[in-house]
């Protein structure tokens, strides 16, 4: 068992001619975590800031932070990092994670923040569950479900589209049945099953 960061102890074992496969029982005994993954991705960067310029699309997505930050305090997550126009967030159950999606999208709908004059400020947003690794650093969680998690939120879904894996549905327990629907996708030649969440 370490207590070392992630990275700072695979550069460790990687100095020492230590194949860090070795040790992976012990790295996922230290650094392992098993929670739900939150990933949103906000609509329209790109294209935004090319007609309307960067400073008009931060300022929108400052608006988004400050209209969203309430809710990840009202549901608590575990991890919260902001990245560009990027939000990942880390919670101890995958209900909470779903819920606090739902309550994201409500949110936005209701703001009224305008990308342009023709179109609302959206989000997507994904959620994964499983164990992950932990990186105290900026990175940080890493594997399987984050992947799909970042796959469904940030190149899936469209705007105000909540998609969660089949694993983060299958520990979810207090979600209604009838608003979601199956899906499925072709990632690297496997097909991963994921569901879409009516988001009323």
């Amino acid at each position: 068992m370490t207590d070392k960061i992630l990275f700072d102890y695979l550069r460790e074992l990687i100095s020492d001619g230590i194949d860090p496969k070795d040790r992976e029982t012990e790295i996922w005994a230290a650094h392992g975590q098993e929670v739900a993954i939150f990933v949103l991705d906000s609509v329209g960067f790109s294209r935004t800031t090319k007609t309307s310029g960067i400073v008009h699309f931060l300022s929108k997505m400052m608006q988004m932070r400050e209209l969203v930050m309430p809710v990840f305090d009202a549901f608590k997550p575990i991890h919260l990092r902001l990245a560009g126009d990027n939000i990942f967030a880390a919670f101890r159950s995958a209900d909470d994670a779903i819920s606090a999606a739902v309550q994201v999208q409500k949110t936005l709908k209701s703001s009224g923040i305008m990308l342009n004059q023709n179109e609302p400020f959206q989000a997507c947003i994904g959620i994964g569950f499983g164990k992950l690794l932990f990186s105290q650093t900026l990175e940080g969680y890493f594997g399987d479900e984050m992947n799909l998690a970042s796959k469904l939120g940030e190149d899936i879904a469209t705007g105000g589209e909540i998609l969660i894996t089949q694993r983060a549905w299958a520990h979810a327990q207090n979600q209604d049945a009838s608003q979601v629907s199956q899906r499925q996708m072709e990632i690297a030649g496997m097909s991963i099953n994921y569901y879409s969440l009516d988001c009323p």
